[in-house]
């Protein structure tokens, strides 16, 4: 692999970073604890949500920056069928107490004129605006339900706070991880989804997105057995350098670069093993899964859409969310990403990625 970036001074200690680390650390664990707490709380109130039954499940894995966001929002347009985890569900209230209390507040508030609402709308504006060309999201649009599983220590985000960790690297192979960690996080995901089918309609759908699911998706098959899977494809010329792009800033905060060689083998490690795993479920799992392109969606949308509902046999969409879907479709053609990378920037040549991945990813990771 050529990497051209000298270590000298991204091995250095970067102080000025050193302070959100810390910063952030207690106050996410606390966070977390309230959220385990919430479950725990959920098991006395609900003790209905073990016999939530989760019907027809459809997954959306596969590399990432591939248009699996696109794949999803396109597929959520049909609300009359699916239901997804929004970004707000998953970090303020993954627990179903918390959900109730959450619209218990939000209806409060638009009953004295939506003051709170009005206010979170402008933060989320001004925090939006910077994500835009990476990755634009809100807290009502449907996210990857990935994040909910932070509290579970099962959420590969974590890679931005700790990217040099062995632990933040096993989560990306996910069968490499002990049976009893691997079990122990599906049955959390489980019952994160029994609780979210609670609160938006267990006759719904679910429909997940989560590019880091792409080494979870023999076990969740087992798991959710009339689940199916669609996986996204992209070149690895095309994605190395956007995914790299994309996470920079994040780890930026936290006093990490995208560019440091040791992240930049684990992250080209990691998705040469997703490209390896698509195309092996596209083999094994038969017509449970549907193999689908970046160029396909990018250039076409409305054929991958028609594709998607001929393969799992869906039924047609109400005129409502037919509107939507229009809608949407009309919005990804006229999108031009901002969004500029190149394989050079991260100390990378075309040749890098040719070769199988054969050392794990565990290899040269802090403990």
């Amino acid at each position: 692999m050529i990497l051209h970036h000298s270590t000298s001074k991204i091995g250095r200690v970067n102080l000025p970073a050193i302070l959100p680390r810390t910063l952030a650390l207690p106050i996410l664990i606390m966070v977390f604890l309230i959220h385990r707490l919430a479950f725990s709380l959920d098991v006395i109130l609900f003790p209905q949500l073990k016999k939530v039954s989760i019907k027809k499940p459809l997954f959306i894995v596969g590399l990432p920056r591939s248009g699996t966001t696109t794949a999803h929002r396109l597929m959520a347009s049909h609300t009359e069928l699916y239901t997804s985890m929004p970004l707000w569900e998953l970090l303020f209230a993954p627990a179903l107490c918390q959900k109730y209390l959450i619209w218990g507040l939000y209806r409060a508030d638009a009953a004295i004129g939506r003051p709170a609402t009005k206010a979170v709308n402008w933060v989320q504006a001004k925090l939006a605006a910077k994500l835009d060309d990476i990755h634009p999201t809100g807290l009502t649009d449907p996210e990857e339900d990935y994040l909910a599983l932070l509290p579970f220590d099962g959420c590969f985000l974590r890679v931005l706070m700790f990217p040099l960790a062995k632990s933040t690297w096993a989560l990306g192979d996910f069968s490499s991880l002990p049976q009893a960690k691997r079990q122990k996080l599906l049955t959390a995901y489980r019952g994160l989804v029994q609780r979210h089918l609670v609160f938006r309609g267990e006759d719904k759908r679910l429909l997940s997105k989560n590019p880091s699911f792409t080494t979870w998706v023999n076990d969740l098959a087992k798991t959710f057995p009339d689940s199916d899977f669609v996986g996204m494809h992209r070149d690895l010329e095309q994605v190395v350098p956007s995914q790299l792009s994309s996470v920079n800033s994040g780890l930026q905060i936290f006093g990490y670069s995208a560019k440091d060689p040791r992240i930049v083998k684990k992250f080209v490690t990691l998705l040469k093993l997703y490209e390896h795993a698509i195309k092996e479920y596209t083999s094994n799992l038969g017509s449970r899964m549907l193999p689908l392109d970046f160029k396909a969606i990018a250039s076409a949308p409305e054929n991958t859409v028609v594709a998607l509902y001929q393969h799992f046999q869906l039924p047609k969409r109400n005129n409502l969310d037919a509107t939507r879907l229009s809608d949407l479709l009309a919005e990804t053609k006229a999108y031009k990403s901002k969004h500029s990378y190149a394989l050079s920037d991260f100390g990378l040549e075309v040749q890098d990625l040719r070769a199988q991945a054969k050392s794990p990813l565990l290899n040269n990771a802090e403990a």
